[in-house]
């Protein structure tokens, strides 16, 4: 390991840096974690396991919810369920997570890749139809960065050509198109819970079934699920635990040097599956798998203060938009858009991250067409120079979090410098 490398792993000078993990949790979910953590109560299959799921149905509107373990569990359960298989294309956008190429291949179909464009960082609808063949079984309509896609639009175009429609909701939960939450309105949507989500549980997922045509399918499908060992579940909650500390600003300088070293040592756990394009090789745990009950009382509790936090990011977002003035009044007030992050394209980014480092830790979204993957992209099924507009956007990406540990107070002459850069690509 080269000496800069090394350097770069030690912990820094005690100071305050902000970061894109959490921000959403209380002092009142740590106690209920450590409590359970110290009882003899059923961290796996307790009763928080259903309360959550009536939570998220009356919260978000949704006909029918299951909780999984991760928010890419929940996909793969939707293949399985509606009997996706070899020979089956599934039409994505060619800027995402390589989890979702990742569990379309584990069901043995191959991912066909769809181009986005600038203005949302979404799939460009007028792109897709283009893509449909014989072959074809569903539309993937992906939510980027808390901002709704044209679901309706890719509705009707499924609908012509007989083919259903996957809402990724994973990182735009509490969206809606007006009375219409985002996930409500394809023929199934899944969600994502985990420590850089809307809300956090530290890991989890759910998915509703909206086509009842589907439900008893997938019903059956879930009883096939399993849940998480005991002794994997408690892992999780003291990651959730450890996180919450050493990943607040107050402490985030220590946290950066001792996660990868808890990481080794086996004190937390996450899924870290991103590499693994064949579904034989995840062995330490079952996948899929439910959500524990233990963080299932987490998210009883975020979803409780879903508006709050909704309300906080979205007026985070308009005071970032104040300065750099990237969208217009009308997108940053409509309730579409919950901006997970605030992003926008810049032209000099390696710079402009180095400038904002000692204040934030950006981990900016997402530097590469497949996040979690930067090169060999043919194991994945894209090939290099297929999508222009999304190779372009992974290139110039800026963004930033909008979670209560946010003080943009702290970089606000960082913030001005940018926005007279003249490096921001409108």
């Amino acid at each position: 390991m080269k000496l800069k490398s090394i350097l770069a792993m030690l912990p820094s000078y005690p100071h305050h840096i902000m970061n894109v993990f959490s921000g959403t949790n209380s002092i009142k979910e740590f106690k209920d974690v450590f409590k359970a953590l110290f009882s003899k109560e059923d961290i796996v299959c307790g009763s928080e396991n259903e309360i959550y799921k009536e939570v998220l149905k009356k919260s978000l509107n949704l006909k029918s919810v299951y909780t999984f373990a991760s928010g890419r569990m929940g996909f793969y359960s939707i293949l399985k369920a509606m009997k996706i298989g070899e020979g089956d294309e599934i039409i994505i956008a060619s800027y995402t997570c390589v989890v979702v190429p990742n569990a379309i291949i584990y069901a043995g179909a191959k991912p066909i890749y769809a181009d986005i464009n600038r203005i949302d960082f979404n799939v460009d609808v007028l792109k897709i139809e283009a893509l449909i063949s014989d072959k074809t079984k569903v539309i993937y309509a992906q939510h980027t960065f808390g901002q709704m896609c044209d679901v309706k639009a890719i509705k009707k175009l499924a609908k012509k050509y007989n083919l259903l429609v996957i809402e990724d909701v994973a990182l735009s939960l509490g969206a809606k198109d007006v009375n219409e939450y985002a996930g409500s309105i394809g023929d199934f949507g899944y969600f994502s819970t985990d420590r850089t989500k809307m809300i956090n549980t530290s890991v989890g997922g759910f998915v509703c079934v909206n086509n009842q045509k589907y439900l008893e399918k997938f019903e059956k499908e879930y009883e096939k699920v399993e849940y998480l060992s005991s002794s994997f579940s408690k892992k999780l909650a003291r990651t959730f635990l450890i996180d919450l500390v050493f990943m607040h600003p107050k402490l985030y300088w220590l946290g950066k040097f001792t996660n990868p070293v808890f990481r080794k040592l086996g004190v937390v756990k996450y899924f870290l599956d991103e590499k693994k394009h064949d579904k034989s090789l995840i062995v330490e745990y079952p996948y899929p798998a439910r959500l524990s009950s233990v963080l299932a009382k987490v998210g009883i509790s975020q979803i409780e203060n879903l508006e709050e936090n909704l309300a906080h990011r979205r007026k985070l977002a308009k005071y970032y938009n104040s300065i750099f003035k990237v969208y217009s009044d009308e997108y940053m007030d409509d309730c579409k858009n919950v901006f997970l992050r605030y992003s926008f394209l810049v032209k000099n980014r390696n710079y402009w991250e180095k400038r904002f480092s000692s204040k934030i830790d950006l981990s900016i979204w997402f530097k590469t067409i497949v996040v979690g993957k930067d090169d060999d992209f043919e194991d994945i099924y894209y090939k290099v120079g297929e999508n222009k507009e999304s190779e372009f956007v992974a290139k110039h990406i800026f963004n930033f979090p909008t979670h209560k540990n946010m003080e943009p107070k702290r970089v606000e002459k960082l913030l001005y410098e940018l926005k007279n850069s003249g490096d921001i690509i409108f």
